[in-house]
């Protein structure tokens, strides 16, 4: 199968409805219906900056969450989706036409990267799960360092956002979502990467933002885990 190529211009072209339909009509029928399904909860969404490019980083362990964060956010966004989800010019155009843009999961791609930093300097919105794909459990793994990557690059800040329920609503192999509370919080912006001397960020300050944004969801994680009855014990890294 064919992995579809988006030039970033177009990306945003069609990134300009993607704002209008989902401001006016899916984000505010996705809040009544997730408001009502699973009594969904947010708090701390005024840490995201109204305006200027910033990276919506959050845990990922259901399909719903990039629903949710949508929802949530007040902002049009762009987002990363696997490419084995263009399946086709329908499925494509409408995937684009959502603010998602394909990405090879096994290799580093460099059309991808390069998508997401003209969103980026556009001053648009992006979410990217840093855990990379689905995850279970209580614990958050180690993070891609893309997110840290794309910060420093772009000098935009990253808002880490906890997501609890989700995993107990439609966690990987439950196929229909299940009724079960849910909530979202929002933590404070963390500020790019320093860079060095000749303006670059280098992978000693990538690996330490990665270790630090890492920690932070963790503790939003867990508090919002315990907010919800949700055990929070998971075994040690090591």
């Amino acid at each position: 199968m064919n992995q579809p190529e988006l030039h970033p211009e177009e990306l945003e072209a069609k990134g300009r409805l993607s704002g209008i339909v989902f401001h006016f009509f899916v984000q505010r029928l996705a809040r009544v219906v997730f408001g009502a399904y699973f009594r969904c909860y947010t708090r701390g969404r005024r840490n995201l900056p109204r305006v200027g490019g910033v990276i919506i980083a959050p845990t990922h362990r259901s399909n719903l969450d990039t629903l949710l964060v949508g929802a949530s956010a007040g902002r049009a966004s762009r987002y990363f989706a696997k490419s084995g989800l263009f399946r086709g010019p329908i499925t494509t155009r409408f995937l684009v036409t959502m603010g998602a843009f394909p990405v090879r999961r096994e290799m580093v791609d460099r059309s991808a990267l390069k998508a997401a930093l003209t969103v980026l300097e556009a001053e648009k919105t992006l979410v990217m799960f840093p855990e990379g794909e689905r995850k279970s459990g209580p614990r958050i793994f180690p993070l891609l360092d893309g997110v840290a990557w794309l910060a420093g690059k772009a000098r935009v800040p990253v808002v880490p956002v906890a997501i609890g329920g989700t995993e107990r609503a439609m966690g990987i192999g439950i196929r229909m979502p299940r009724p079960r509370t849910v909530r979202i919080v929002w933590g404070e912006p963390l500020a790019p990467p320093e860079i060095d001397g000749r303006g670059r960020v280098s992978r000693e300050a990538l690996a330490a933002y990665s270790v630090e944004l890492r920690e932070i969801l963790q503790t939003m994680f867990d508090n919002v885990q315990q907010e919800l009855g949700i055990p929070t014990d998971r075994p040690d890294d090591g």
